[in-house]
């Protein structure tokens, strides 16, 4: 992007810090907020499906800090990035924290938010372009039709005790669209459980890998099958997977 730093676009003070979305990925998809943010900041610290082009958008100087977690490894603690924020923060940095998709989407932005509230640090949410909002257009689908729900769901195991279970009953009852972030690794206990509860078991299941990048693709199967085709594919995070 040849855009030139206009500091009007954004409020980006020292002393506080920004939580951003850097949407799913294609460089097209990144809002001019965020851009601009990139460019103004002193420290980033950007998760795993940050797109690693975006990072060049920063000045020379900017202070680098990765803290990408994929599957089992982990290049931080939650407690770690926490803990940088406020550190940053009151040194009088523009700190910029840049997640994949948008930040209200099953990422720990509420933790952060909240510790960010404790120490009293000022903070903005930039909100950036969702993976299943990329996913469900290369598909030519759309989040509600003949009237029904749509449901959100993670299929990553829950990151503590205050979270619920996810009730497959109801989501079979519903009838509704499921969409499922963070859900290849749990594919086949989240297929095996919806079954068990009544969804039809040729159910059409779509999985969009990749979304808005250059090696996306899109694979079809039916819920029974699923955990076959996971199984037998190349298919990775991240990946979005739409049931109906």
């Amino acid at each position: 992007m040849k855009f030139d730093y206009n500091a009007n676009v954004i409020d980006f003070k020292a002393g506080t810090v920004i939580i951003a979305g850097s949407g799913p990925g294609s460089e097209k998809l990144i809002t001019l907020k965020v851009f601009y943010a990139l460019k103004a900041a002193d420290i980033v610290i950007y998760d795993a499906l940050v797109n690693p082009k975006f990072i060049d958008y920063c000045k020379k100087n900017v202070k680098r800090i990765y803290a990408g977690k994929t599957g089992s490894k982990r290049a931080c603690s939650q407690e770690q990035i926490n803990d940088w924020l406020v550190k940053y923060a009151k040194k009088n940095k523009k700190v910029l924290r840049l997640k994949g998709g948008d930040v209200s989407f099953f990422s720990r932005g509420s933790q952060e938010i909240d510790f960010l509230k404790k120490n009293e640090i000022k903070f903005q949410i930039f909100s950036g372009l969702t993976a299943s909002q990329s996913a469900m257009k290369s598909i030519n689908q759309e989040f509600i039709s003949n009237g029904k729900c749509c449901n959100f769901i993670t299929g990553h195991k829950k990151i503590s005790k205050k979270f619920k279970e996810i009730n497959f009953k109801n989501l079979v009852l519903n009838r509704g669209k499921i969409v499922i972030y963070m859900g290849v690794s749990q594919i086949k206990s989240i297929s095996e459980k919806l079954i068990s509860e009544g969804m039809n078991r040729d159910t059409e299941i779509t999985i969009v890998s990749n979304s808005s990048l250059n090696n996306q693709s899109i694979y079809k199967t039916n819920l029974e099958k699923i955990s076959q085709l996971v199984d037998k594919s190349p298919i990775h995070p991240p990946s979005i997977i739409i049931i109906k």
